[in-house]
């Protein structure tokens, strides 16, 4: 069973070879964590390009440039690298991948603005220059400093824009409650108006009774006519007036308990605070990532170690499939395992990840490296060099259908129907609840026990391999001896 391992102390060369083989997984991994370790949390080194041309208009009676108003709160701001240019500057960085985007405002930004309220408004525009071929990746980033000064720009049209309609409704309440105090006093004296002009017509009706010759004088019974048309216009005026005085009192009170203060127009402006409660908490990018970086890796080491080591050789005269593929197993599981072990804590104690379960992250590392050395051995064990094409192949399809990078829903059919076959998928789920603590689709230790089970029936299958390769071997010897 160890005639292997006393082979390669015969062999130093590749004994030597095989420990480098070890620390390619945390050389891999390392690489490719630090890489990208928290490139969202150095966007305040992504130099975006503003550019002003705005010449500023009058809006709401008041002088405003409202590219210069956005210029000074992006001066406070340390989100990105903000560099102010002018158009020409901006162009020639833009296309040269000095810049990740440019912001320019035109001159008739504020003009623009100032139409809002106006019977046919003018839409404001922002001209944006990306340059995604340079890099993708920073311009999907740099966007974010797009959309960022949008909000601004919106942000600041709508305080100006409330602050002064909200003056305007709060001059309109006081005027409302000057008119109708007016009104109540308007009331008062059309009362009185018309108790007076009760008093003349009885006064008229008396001394109409009293002189005889005033009872058939058709003017002055036109004159007591008229007296009364008076007193019931007055005593109209002053019902109309108490209804209108009351539908105003009625709609003072309806809004009485509404505040037209400017700092109401500012919580309107930007009403919805979002406060988020994540299940689980990511410290930064590449802590995200390193489930799909770690099994990546470990992968990688399997197809390095079939390369240099000679799993389909037999070591001395191993003249059955057992002994064989003991002698190999055991070469094979002391690999794994230690490489297993030297990613983990190379993971935990030198990249430094935070890691809720450490038991759970060291079991998959450790299984997943077994199982890989197991899959990618059986495949050169049986089919030799063609085997490591395969191994290559069966990676190939594990980038892209194991989920590691982009949710599954978002690729293609072809990868999301063999998602639930790939030995990945449930590797890097294990990785992922151990490291954040959670359970997912697929349950920690089951995702382990799909991993073991794989790992096991490729080994098995190794097995089977050997026993091929020596009755194809007895089959050749004995078709010579027949010759």
């Amino acid at each position: 069973m160890f005639k292997d391992f006393h082979a390669l102390l015969k062999h130093p060369i590749l004994f030597l070879s095989l420990i480098v083989i070890l620390f390619l997984p945390v050389i891999y991994s390392a690489v490719f964590i630090f890489s990208m370790w928290d490139p969202y949390g150095q966007t305040k080194d992504l130099p975006i390009a503003i550019v002003n041309n705005d010449t500023g208009a009058k809006i709401q009676d008041k002088e405003e440039n409202l590219g210069e108003r956005v210029i000074k709160k992006l001066k406070k701001n340390d989100d990105f690298k903000w560099e102010f240019v002018n158009s020409k500057d901006a162009v020639k960085g833009i296309e040269k991948g000095q810049y990740f985007a440019v912001i320019e405002f035109p001159k008739d930004f504020s003009k623009s603005a100032s139409t809002m309220l106006n019977p046919h408004p003018k839409q404001m525009e922002m001209h944006v220059k990306t340059n995604p071929g340079y890099s993708y990746s920073g311009q999907s980033i740099g966007d974010k400093s797009i959309q960022a000064v949008r909000d601004n720009i919106s942000l600041s049209l709508r305080e100006i824009y409330l602050k002064k309609i909200f003056g305007s409704l709060k001059d309109m309440r006081g005027q409302s409650e000057t008119l109708s105090d007016n009104l109540k006093k308007m009331q008062q004296a059309d009362v009185k108006l018309a108790n007076g002009s009760q008093q003349v017509d009885k006064g008229l009706a008396q001394t109409q009774a009293a002189v005889p010759p005033l009872q058939n004088n058709p003017a002055f019974s036109q004159l007591i006519l008229g007296s009364n048309q008076v007193t019931n216009g007055l005593n109209e005026l002053a019902s109309n007036t108490d209804k209108i005085t009351k539908a105003i009192d009625k709609s003072l009170k309806q809004t009485d308990s509404l505040s037209f203060d400017e700092a109401n127009a500012i919580a309107i402006s930007d009403p919805v605070h979002t406060v988020a409660h994540n299940v689980t908490e990511v410290k930064n990018y590449g802590q995200s990532f390193a489930p799909y970086v770690l099994s990546l890796s470990l992968y990688v080491g399997a197809v390095a170690f079939v390369t240099i080591y000679p799993v389909d050789k037999r070591v001395g005269d191993s003249r059955s499939a057992a002994n064989w593929w003991l002698n190999k197993l055991g070469l094979m599981l002391t690999h794994g395992l230690l490489q297993g072990i030297l990613l983990s804590v190379f993971t935990q104690y030198v990249i430094d990840i935070e890691i809720a379960n450490r038991g759970y992250f060291t079991l998959t590392l450790v299984v997943w490296s077994i199982a890989a050395v197991l899959i990618v051995s059986c495949l050169v064990a049986a089919f030799g060099n063609i085997g490591k094409f395969l191994a290559i192949i069966l990676l190939i399809l594990q980038l892209g259908s194991s989920e590691g990078t982009f949710p599954i829903q978002l690729t293609n059919h072809f990868f999301q129907s063999i998602h639930p076959f790939s030995p990945m998928t449930y590797v890097i789920k294990a990785l992922r609840e151990s490291i954040f603590d959670f359970e997912g689709s697929v349950p920690i230790n089951e995702a382990i026990m799909i991993i073991g089970a794989i790992g096991l029936a490729f080994g098995l299958l190794l097995y089977f391999a050997y026993l091929g390769r020596l009755n194809i071997k007895n089959i050749r010897l004995n078709t010579r001896d027949l010759d």
